[in-house]
């Protein structure tokens, strides 16, 4: 595992804001993938994405699930832009989300400057019975630790952390991305402390 080093935690916040502004268009996630997800998970109420960009993510859970209450999360000021979305660093609790969710998504977890902290934070979202679904691409030409992708880590080093955050696999499947072109696999977890 590899983490890019910041000066401060404003220039961590000022990389991400600039590769949000930059990407702002760009989509990766893939709406076969959220079908999936949701065909997993079949009853959901609260559902939470963390790192969203542009809200895609939050308009194809709610096309599966349209009684939902779902929120995205976006550290960028561009989350004003976007409908069911939060400006929120994903790595932080917020106490009125504690124990709330039937579902947390994310495929943005390569943006995190720690990601034992924001996959605890996730974790401590979970309902009873909520599931996690992290979706992290695998190609050999993504993953390389940087400002705008600070944390490269492999299929290996997230098993030995979610087995260190009390987090159980309980299934994965590969998906592609959007347009076939970034493979990826997206994990299954709960809380094994529940």
């Amino acid at each position: 595992m590899k983490i890019y080093q910041y000066k401060n935690y404003e220039e961590y916040v000022d990389a991400q804001t600039e590769a949000n502004v930059r990407k702002l268009k760009n989509i990766w996630v893939d709406e076969k993938t959220i079908k999936i997800i949701c065909d997993k998970k079949s009853e959901a109420h609260d559902i939470l994405c963390h790192g969203t960009r542009n809200a895609t993510e939050q308009k194809y859970f709610l096309k599966f699930f349209p009684n939902a209450n779902i929120i995205g999360t976006e550290i960028s000021y561009t989350a004003k832009q976007f409908p069911m979305t939060i400006e929120w660093d994903f790595h932080e609790e917020k106490d009125e989300w504690k124990n709330k969710f039937d579902i947390v998504y994310s495929n943005a977890i390569d943006h995190s400057y720690d990601p034992k902290k924001a996959l605890n934070t996730w974790k401590n979202q979970l309902a009873l019975n909520g599931s996690l679904f992290l979706e992290h691409g695998y190609a050999d030409s993504e993953n390389h630790s940087q400002a705008s992708d600070p944390l490269e880590i492999s299929d290996l080093e997230l098993r030995y952390l979610f087995d260190e955050l009390n987090l159980n696999v309980v299934e994965t499947f590969d998906t592609t991305g959007i347009k076939g072109r970034c493979p990826s696999r997206v994990y299954m977890l709960k809380s094994k402390e529940e």
